[in-house]
């Protein structure tokens, strides 16, 4: 039961109603199965697929059919897709329904330039029309809400957020997700909370505000400051689920402060040998152990004497080598 003063609340986005406003970001290559059961499981709201491609979804391409893959213990869930023309996206949106999403997702806010080069991502802010066109498309064809997620806009002198936070709206969108940096910017510098109030007072759709939520006082802060209704966690919570369980708390317990959890190195080793387990069960052991060193990388960061185990780790030949690994962290 909240307190009067809480800031955690479910959110209604479109007729999905979600269990908190929490949100786990999608993360390309980072984002599978495993990464958003654990997600739930330490209290996110609500998950993100990694990317998938339109194109290759309406092609039938095996490696992004596999991306759509949804289990129950991630639920609710939802599936994001990236692309530039809007009668392929809205196919996409369409075909989506048999893999059972609660929502869908456009990505209008990477800025890797092999996105950008295809005119999808972040590319998309420089048209708003074509942007609406988009929406309207997915809008159309989805079984289930949409949702964009955007950026500030390409670049300091393109800043056009609000343009394009009206633009999805009157598409038909159910929530937008602004990240407040540019896309020239990448993830350097601060994210700019200010313009997530500004599109969060323009529209009349669920807002969440997403950049820079590494501790919780930082969600606390951001819903203070820009009134958004959700907020979104992305790099922070790679290899430290914790802090989604320190932002439920904080949301919970507001205006009462609370403190970052700081996890024992066997609370630590033991996380990353489960999520690398159950990483094994989806993908296999050579896919798990790959895929897996970038979160093991993190996992691992703080404990004492750690730093040989991080040298070695993209040099690991097996699973049982780095659980191995991880577990000599704690003699």
């Amino acid at each position: 039961m909240r307190s009067p003063m809480s800031l955690l609340r479910s959110i209604m986005i479109g007729d999905l109603k979600t269990p908190n406003n929490l949100f786990l970001a999608p993360l390309a290559g980072i984002g599978d199965n495993a990464y958003r059961i654990l997600g739930r499981r330490f209290g996110a709201g609500l998950t993100f697929s990694e990317m998938v491609s339109a194109e290759g979804l309406v092609r039938n391409n095996a490696k992004t059919r596999e991306l759509l893959r949804i289990t129950e213990a991630e639920r609710p869930v939802g599936i994001q897709f990236f692309g530039s023309d809007p009668a392929v996206m809205g196919d996409a949106a369409g075909i989506s329904g048999r893999y059972g999403p609660d929502l869908i997702d456009i990505n209008g806010g990477c800025s890797v330039r092999k996105v950008l080069k295809t005119g999808a991502g972040a590319a998309l802010l420089a048209d708003p029309d074509r942007l609406f066109r988009i929406v309207r498309a997915c809008v159309a064809s989805s079984p289930v809400p949409v949702s964009v997620k955007i950026r500030l806009g390409l670049s300091e002198d393109r800043i056009n957020a609000v343009e394009n936070g009206r633009a999805v709206e009157e598409a038909g969108a159910s929530l937008v997700t602004l990240h407040g940096r540019t896309a020239a910017a990448g993830y350097r510098g601060h994210a700019r909370w200010e313009h997530i109030a500004r599109v969060k007072e323009t529209v009349s759709i669920p807002v969440c505000g997403n950049g820079d939520i590494l501790a919780p006082g930082d969600a606390v802060r951001m819903i203070e400051e820009s009134g958004c209704d959700a907020v979104m966690v992305g790099r922070g919570a790679v290899g430290n689920p914790w802090l989604l369980t320190d932002i439920i708390h904080s949301l919970q317990a507001h205006p009462a402060p609370c403190r970052q959890s700081a996890p024992r190195p066997s609370a630590r080793v033991s996380q990353a040998i489960e999520h690398l387990e159950l990483a094994r069960g989806f993908k296999g052991d050579r896919r798990a152990l790959n895929e897996m060193k970038r979160h093991v990388h993190r996992y691992v960061r703080g404990i004492p004497h750690a730093a040989p185990v991080r040298e070695r780790l993209f040099r690991m030949a097996s699973i049982e080598e780095m659980e191995n690994a991880l577990l000599s962290l704690l003699d």
